[in-house]
């Protein structure tokens, strides 16, 4: 299980600016809460402004400027995971949503992976990765609030943001530079490097100065579009080296007007929690004039089992820390039902407490009623 220093710290890399700096909240998991205590600066860690290339140089210009342009950003996204350790590679993929200035939402499904499908990730044998499904997980931001949502295990965990980490001062975040950093600003704290720089495409690696960033990450590569200015990809070295993670961006669609579907689809950044379960306690506290109400973990409401089969049913019930209690129920209708769920007490949607009796009536095998 993660520790609660790793999931503060992804919510804090949450409140990026960016919907880019959403998707790779994923991976930001070292103890950001130390980056608002007192850090003393190695010797000499004076961070001045680094001189570079004129091109460079125009380059960070041009990306300030495009920046400064959006206010609502939404794509798709594929994520790989790779592990160098375990020689393994797992693929997900999903949707990202981001308004200005720190709401956002990134939904990350686990990939199917085809029969026969082979990792491009090789070993120093030449032999390829493990491939398997990423998470299905989601990550939502008010504006002063995290969602961590598992939707494998239908539960999910809060953390409000800090005042001081609010609105513009998203920037104090560990991955700005993907977004909207002022160029004098980025040259202090990064260590730059123009890569290639074609019509086609422009890469930079970015190494961090400070070490608040370097707990977070090594080394990024960052390719852009040297028409919009917006990301094609990203390449993040996790500390140590041994674990990397690639996203590729793809539709990406800036300042869009909502539509009809969109309306009736409601706000991204609204969860709907209704079958979800609370875990564990708010690890963050936000103090403050606007502070939200905190999250209290007392009753919520029963999911469905309606349909499930019982052991799918029993599994899922458990994980969210109630007691199923199995009970044979009629004859089942037809082949397929046999010992599926068609009624439970407390009903779907009623409120319960955590460690309360969900029972569950299964249609029964009719050769087992007859006798």
């Amino acid at each position: 299980m993660k520790s609660k220093l790793v999931l503060q710290q992804r919510a804090l890399v949450f409140t990026c600016c960016t919907a880019f700096t959403l998707l790779l909240i994923n991976n930001e998991v070292q103890a950001q809460l130390d980056q608002r205590k007192p850090r003393p600066n190695p010797a000499g860690a004076v961070l001045k402004v680094q001189q570079l290339p004129p091109a460079l140089e125009k380059i960070l210009e041009n990306w300030e400027n495009h920046s400064e342009k959006i206010e609502k950003l939404q794509g798709n996204h594929i994520r790989l995971w790779y592990d160098d350790v375990f020689q393994m590679e797992k693929r997900s993929d999903g949707k990202f949503y981001y308004e200005h200035p720190d709401k956002g939402r990134i939904d990350i499904t686990g990939m199917e992976i085809p029969k026969g499908a082979v990792s491009d990730k090789r070993n120093a044998e030449g032999k390829p990765y493990q491939l398997k499904p990423g998470e299905n997980e989601c990550w939502i931001c008010d504006g002063k609030r995290i969602f961590s949502i598992n939707e494998d295990e239908k539960s999910y965990e809060v953390y409000p943001i800090p005042v001081d980490r609010r609105g513009a001062n998203i920037m104090e975040g560990p991955l700005p530079f993907l977004f909207g950093m002022p160029a004098e600003t980025a040259k202090k704290r990064y260590f730059l490097k123009l890569l290639v720089n074609t019509p086609e495409q422009i890469v930079i690696a970015v190494k961090p100065r400070r070490r608040a960033d370097a707990a977070n990450y090594s080394e990024a590569k960052v390719k852009l579009n040297p028409k919009t200015y917006l990301p094609d990809a990203v390449q993040l070295i996790h500390p140590g080296g041994n674990q990397s993670t690639v996203y590729v961006f793809k539709n990406v669609v800036a300042n869009k007007r909502k539509g009809i579907i969109d309306w009736w689809k409601g706000d991204p950044f609204i969860p709907d929690l209704d079958d979800y379960q609370l875990q564990g306690k708010v690890a963050a506290v936000a103090e403050g004039p606007n502070t939200p109400n905190p999250v209290k973990q007392v009753a919520f409401k029963v999911p469905s089992m309606i349909g499930r089969d019982y052991k799918a049913a029993q599994q899922m019930l458990v994980k969210m820390g109630f007691v199923p209690e199995i009970h044979r129920g009629a004859a089942a209708p037809e082949p397929k039902v046999i010992y599926h769920v068609y009624q439970q007490l407390p009903k779907p949607g009623t409120t319960a407490k955590k460690g309360e009796t969900v029972h569950l009536r299964l249609y029964d095998n009719p050769k087992t009623t007859q006798n």
